[in-house]
């Protein structure tokens, strides 16, 4: 009898312990805790839509979600992010480049290729496109939700050298970048030197001369304070990132189908803003800049086009051609 008991209480204890488990952040009224991160400061358009994204999502669930919003890399670099989204320890992250899934599948890096996108216009066609479908579609299967593709924008050079006009001015340079293959090869087609390094760690490197540059767009430029401790700013919009923000499929379940489509719906909404706001701050931000005390000055593009060929060209060697092909039929 005493052993049935206690085969009993153990049956309850693990039944209760896998209802934990399941529930994770929701509790039995049906409400949900989630959180998300980005690398950002909260004064980035990332950041400043990520807590609008919190507010509204509390207000229209009625209290039931709410998102804690974790900013400037607190919990990390966006692999880490990423890292702690498959393990369960993090829900969502706004994640500024598709190319930070490459990990998974080298194809993602795609967004990577230097002029790819001609302008704004066309990397928005795209990614409201059949390109976006296709990302979204590849992301699934390594359990990544992208419930829209907010913005990070077109990427710029700025140094402390010279003015970047022609690809062989790059000669030499030392350019800060993140670990990202294409861009890496990039740098290195283009004679520059690549220095990988964490986001966190630019602004000293770049005030210490560890690099002398580094290529961001120019909401970033501003929001991390660069123009302190770089002099030249070469308008190049050589790679554009997108901005998905993704949750990771296990959480996503936690949250009932109305919750789920407030969440898409608000966070589609705040999209059309957040770019909006990108393009206003781009039309002022280069004048701010210029105040500021950067030398600005624009690239030869069609040059640097014609430069970055090979590129284009061992990328669909090695991948395919077909996210290349979705990107260049939305133009």
């Amino acid at each position: 009898m005493k052993k049935l008991l206690l085969l009993l209480l153990i049956g309850i204890l693990l039944l209760v312990s896998a209802c934990s488990d399941n529930s994770s952040n929701a509790s039995g009224d049906g409400s949900v805790k989630l959180s998300i991160a980005h690398i950002f400061p909260n004064t980035h358009p990332g950041g400043i839509y990520l807590d609008k994204l919190a507010e509204r999502l509390e207000e229209e669930t009625e209290g039931k979600v709410t998102l804690q919003v974790n900013h400037n890399a607190v919990l990390g670099s966006e692999a880490e992010e990423m890292e702690q989204m498959q393990a369960g320890n993090l829900d969502m992250a706004l994640l500024y480049g598709s190319s930070n899934f490459q990990n998974f599948d080298p194809a993602f890096g795609v967004e990577e290729l230097p002029f790819i996108f001609s302008d704004v216009e066309h990397a928005r066609n795209a990614h409201d496109g059949a390109y976006g479908d296709k990302v979204k579609e590849m992301a699934k299967e390594y359990n990544f939700e992208v419930i829209s593709f907010w913005e990070n924008g077109f990427r710029h050079f700025t140094n402390n050298k010279k003015p970047i006009v022609e690809p062989s001015d790059m000669s030499g340079i030392k350019f800060r970048s993140a670990e990202i293959p294409l861009r890496l090869e990039m740098f290195k087609l283009l004679d520059a030197n690549a220095i990988s390094m964490g986001f966190d760690e630019l602004f000293t490197g770049l005030q210490q001369g560890t690099v002398d540059g580094q290529e961001n767009p120019l909401a970033t430029i501003d929001a991390s304070k660069f123009y302190e401790v770089q002099d030249y700013l070469s308008i190049s919009g050589h790679i554009y990132n997108s901005a998905p923000l993704t949750i990771s499929t296990n959480s996503l379940s936690k949250l009932s189908e109305d919750q789920q489509e407030i969440l898409f719906s608000l966070a589609e909404e705040l999209k059309i803003e957040q770019q909006k706001t990108l393009d206003d701050q781009n039309q002022e931000l280069e004048q701010k800049l210029a105040d500021a005390g950067m030398e600005i000055n624009e690239v030869n593009r069609d040059a640097f086009v014609e430069a970055v060929q090979p590129l284009w060209k061992s990328f669909a060697e090695k991948n395919g051609d077909e996210l290349m092909n979705l990107i260049i039929d939305a133009e």
